[in-house]
């Protein structure tokens, strides 16, 4: 189980995809109107104060492996949450910063991982307009992985061939669905890749032509 902690815009859209995709989750909320708005929508919901450590050990919050804090406007609330969950022994903490000195903060308390919605998706939406990439993932500052057609350099040639130090991972053929390549796997007209590397590399090869 997933516990969200706060439900606002993101704590519900990371709940209902959660859910989606068969995870159970529980909301909660200091505002009775989100919760019942939220109750059709996730496995379990609750009206808890979010800083109260007796309240989330009621809610068996300290049982669970994974927390995720949504509070990113008010900051003071979204701290004190976070330091009452790490105080509670939950091993895997995520929280919401809505800005630097927030997610610095959030850092420096514990918190295992911070998450900035707005730079991350403005930094995965500014590669995916500038190239031929149809989707980015970054998993840290200098590494990431890319959904793009391939180079017309790349045409005719193997895998290995890829230029720097950029790795094709998987290939879709113009008709076909997603494999791993086997080494040599020619890349053709019509191919889509993933390609994983650094960014650097991996803006390279995403506007080479």
């Amino acid at each position: 189980m997933v516990v969200i902690l706060g439900l606002g815009r993101f704590g519900m859209a990371l709940g209902e995809e959660l859910v989606a995709s068969g995870v159970e989750v529980l909301g909660v909320d200091e505002r009775e109107d989100v919760v019942k708005l939220a109750a059709p929508l996730l496995t379990h919901v609750s009206i808890a104060d979010t800083t109260n450590a007796d309240a989330l050990r009621q809610l068996s919050v300290h049982e669970a492996s994974r927390v995720v804090i949504g509070i990113g406007s008010n900051m003071g609330a979204s701290l004190l949450t976070a330091s009452t969950v790490l105080d509670l022994g939950v091993p895997n903490v995520w929280a919401k910063a809505d800005n630097v000195n927030h997610a610095k903060i959030l850092s420096q308390i514990g918190v295992h991982h911070v998450i900035r919605p707005d730079r991350d998706t403005g930094r995965r939406i500014a590669h995916v307009i500038t190239g031929r990439v149809e989707e980015y993932a970054e998993f840290d500052r200098d590494f990431a992985m890319v959904k793009v057609a391939p180079p017309v350099s790349m045409l005719g040639r193997p895998i290995e061939e890829a230029p720097g130090n950029v790795s094709i991972v998987a290939i879709r053929p113009a008709e076909g669905s997603f494999r791993i390549p086997q080494p040599g796997t020619i890349i053709h007209s019509g191919d889509l890749v993933i390609a994983a590397g650094s960014v650097a590399e991996l803006e390279k090869f995403g506007s080479a032509e």
